[in-house]
């Protein structure tokens, strides 16, 4: 269904638009004509999502992008938000290249056209990884099961590629409290300072870390949900979603020297007359962006002069620090808000070595 374009303008320049002629169910005839656009590709997109809702999709001449409005209405249903956005933004790549093409006349030349385009495509300066490539072609590949399920419209040129071999995954690192200390000891921002004292010792996720407002602290840290500042909701801001699992929603004591930290930053943000329960415990009217927070680990940690470590390596970190001061794997669960001892002991269970040592020579013991 073609769109097309008016001879007169609006005063805001829109002139594209659309018109679809259906029967429905009762085989009555009715036309739509749309109000105009001011792209063609603005009038196609709003073509198509009027043509979903009428399920009246062109399968014989169904498109990428087209394809693409259908199965992300159904993935948005059943995946958090957070996710959602992953996804999405992972699939913007290939209809980015492919969105204009019909699915079924996809051509090897332009699937190639897809892979170069990532393969060349660069984030803040620097090339994606093979990672975030792979999530890409999955993310296309999901797309056109749904086609094919949904419509029977499918394409194998995807299965004739190789599929992006992904990096071996960074080992897990982890601080001492000596050197969190020497650390520490070198950061000359208030805010910081209670942000990483936080992260070691409570093991926060960042998210978690930087959705914490003022009201969720007490003498107790409530954890409900996370934020990331690395992808938008739809109208722009910093997306707030649940957390990971059901059971990361925890309410958790804090330590003293925790505590202490906390204490001097709200002492430290009551100067100004606005601030209130509402503020950001890190940042304040909004939370820190995650891009400044590595910018300012990485400054610290060289001043420290020591070896850099990962923000999620902070809950490693604490982790390491409660298993090697007796903590069970129950409550190192519980602390962490792992979905299950299960996953606390899998992750962990070189650190519980030394105890089951232990056991070893309390049965030698007995035995002999």
């Amino acid at each position: 269904m073609p769109v097309y374009k008016d001879k007169v303008k609006t005063k805001d320049g829109r002139q594209f638009y659309y018109t679809i002629h259906y029967v429905d169910q009762y085989y009555m005839p009715h036309r739509i004509k749309s109000k105009r656009y001011l792209t063609k590709k603005d009038a196609e997109k709003a073509e198509a999502k009027k043509l979903l809702e009428l399920d009246k999709l062109p399968t014989e001449t169904m498109t990428f992008n087209q394809a693409a409005l259908a199965f992300c209405e159904e993935k948005k249903k059943k995946v958090k938000p957070g996710s959602y956005k992953a996804f999405e933004n992972a699939l913007n790549h290939a209809l980015l290249v492919l969105g204009d093409i019909q699915i079924d006349k996809l051509t090897n030349k332009q699937y190639e056209a897809f892979l170069s385009h990532l393969d060349n495509f660069k984030r803040n300066g620097r090339l994606i990884t093979n990672k975030s490539k792979k999530r890409s072609v999955t993310a296309l590949n999901q797309l056109l099961d749904f086609t094919n399920k949904r419509y029977n419209l499918t394409t194998s040129i995807p299965s004739r590629y190789d599929s992006y071999k992904v990096e071996t995954p960074k080992e897990m690192k982890y601080m001492t409290v000596e050197q969190f200390e020497k650390l520490d000891a070198v950061i000359d921002d208030i805010v910081y300072s209670a942000l990483f004292t936080t992260l070691f010792y409570m093991g926060l996720r960042i998210g978690e870390a930087n959705r914490l407002q003022w009201k969720h602290v007490t003498d107790t840290i409530t954890i409900k949900q996370t934020v990331s500042t690395k992808l938008r909701d739809d109208k722009g801001s910093y997306l707030i979603t649940s957390p990971k699992t059901s059971t990361s929603n925890r309410t958790l004591p804090i330590p003293q020297i925790v505590s202490r930290k906390l204490l001097e930053l709200r002492e430290y943000y009551s100067k100004w007359d606005e601030f209130n329960a509402e503020w950001f415990v890190f940042g304040g009217l909004k939370p820190l962006p995650e891009s400044t927070i590595q910018k300012a680990k990485h400054r610290y940690f060289k001043a420290a002069d020591l070896d850099e470590i990962r923000l999620h390596d902070f809950r490693h970190s604490c982790a390491s620090f409660l298993i090697n001061n007796g903590a069970s794997p129950l409550l190192v669960s519980k602390w962490l808000g792992h979905s299950s001892v299960t996953m606390t002991l899998n992750r962990y269970s070189h650190l519980y070595k030394s105890e089951l040592l232990e056991i070893v020579k309390e049965i030698d013991k007995k035995c002999t």
